[in-house]
């Protein structure tokens, strides 16, 4: 992941780069995202005479391995076309994959895409009329899971970004577009891109035009005061299953529950709000203790190896969810390289089992937390 990761940076504009990149402030809570999984060992098991499998249910699909794309805005800007291309690769490795509100290509751009398990992921708006739109827009797409994103009623203080005036410029700045020249391989292919915005409010006259515009007008737009009456009528109007997104707190996951949510993503947002917040993985194992069984526990944020997400699985998570992992991918090599960032994800997940004796998803749900130890535990 470090040399896709290298290669994106090579090709994308700073801008662009750092977008996918950063985190809230001093990026403390998204280096710990990454860094927490090093608390955790795997323990190892030899000679046990098992083939792995990794395939296992995620949102509804069974998945060559329990993992899908999550959403990431503008993904149309790494590489054109990209939330297509995405959906494309996701499909071609066996897994599902979720598209952003803030998606460069329109839904309906994505529709002839979708398959059984994908998701659209929804930000609740000031307007009513319009997140009512966009609902009833994804449904005829054919999305039967619903993403609501919980975490951005208050947008996180990324530094990167506002240095770089993403998502606050109304306009471009001439550094952004001098270091947009200055990216040759990246200008090369994204150029007839350059004038599209978010292509899922492209027909709204009030949010401007360009990228740039758009993305900082609409980020004003959330609905700064949602409440779990709000979530309880989008899960009333959505006919299939309403994951809630951005749930650190076992006691959120009980209202989520409660308002009729069919599953949770316990996600710090990748360490892009809340700076100074616990980890992602170090908040799954009070959830996944109290609410295993009774609704569908994903996870996301810090995934950078196919070890990580057997040490998630083992903490209680069902399936996770891939963010940066496969942005690099896609800014480095389009479809081919999601495809690559899969592939080598389910490769290492393989190893990781086989080394660990465990013969496939099922058989790590009925041992989880003894497939584990920790650093204080070892010591």
């Amino acid at each position: 992941m470090h040399d896709y990761r290298l290669t994106a940076r090579s090709v994308l504009p700073r801008t662009l780069f750092e977008y996918v990149d950063g985190g809230a402030l001093d990026e403390s809570t998204l280096a710990r995202n990454t860094a927490d999984f090093d608390n955790i060992y795997i323990r190892q098991k030899v000679l046990h005479g098992r083939t792995v499998d990794t395939a296992g249910p995620v949102l509804g699909r069974t998945a060559s391995f329990p993992v899908a794309l999550a959403p990431i805005g503008s993904l149309g800007m790494l590489y054109p076309r990209g939330e297509v291309l995405a959906f494309q690769a996701a499909h071609a490795a066996g897994v599902s994959a979720c598209l952003s509100s803030f998606s460069v290509c329109s839904i309906e751009e994505v529709a002839p895409e979708v398959q059984e398990g994908d998701a659209f992921q929804l930000y609740v708006l000031n307007d009513p009329g319009r997140t009512e739109e966009l609902l009833w827009r994804a449904a005829e797409a054919g999305f039967k899971n619903l993403v609501v994103t919980v975490d951005t009623t208050h947008p996180g203080m990324r530094d990167r970004d506002l240095r770089n005036g993403y998502r606050s410029a109304a306009r471009p700045p001439l550094s952004m577009v001098l270091d947009c020249a200055l990216h040759p391989r990246w200008f090369a292919r994204s150029w007839r891109a350059l004038g599209r915005g978010l292509g899922n409010y492209a027909q709204w006259d009030d949010v401007g035009r360009g990228l740039i515009a758009q993305a900082a007008h609409m980020s004003q737009q959330l609905k700064r005061d949602l409440t779990w009456n709000d979530l309880e009528a989008v899960v009333k109007r959505w006919q299939g299953r309403v994951v809630v997104k951005g749930i650190t707190d076992p006691e959120d996951v009980a209202r989520a529950i409660g308002v009729g949510a069919g599953g949770v993503v316990v996600s710090n947002h990748g360490g892009r709000q809340l700076d100074g917040g616990m980890s992602s993985i170090a908040a799954l194992p009070a959830i996944a203790s109290r609410y295993s069984g009774e609704l569908e526990i994903l996870f996301d944020s810090g995934i950078r190896r196919g070890s990580h997400l057997l040490k998630a699985m083992a903490l209680g998570a069902d399936g996770c969810l891939l963010g940066r992992s496969y942005a690099y991918g896609l800014a480095s090599a389009g479809a081919s390289g999601v495809v690559g960032v899969l592939e080598m994800l389910r490769k290492e997940l393989t190893m990781s089992m086989a080394l660990a004796g465990i013969a496939s998803v099922d058989d790590l749900a009925q041992r989880r937390r003894e497939c584990l130890s920790t650093r204080e535990r070892s010591a």
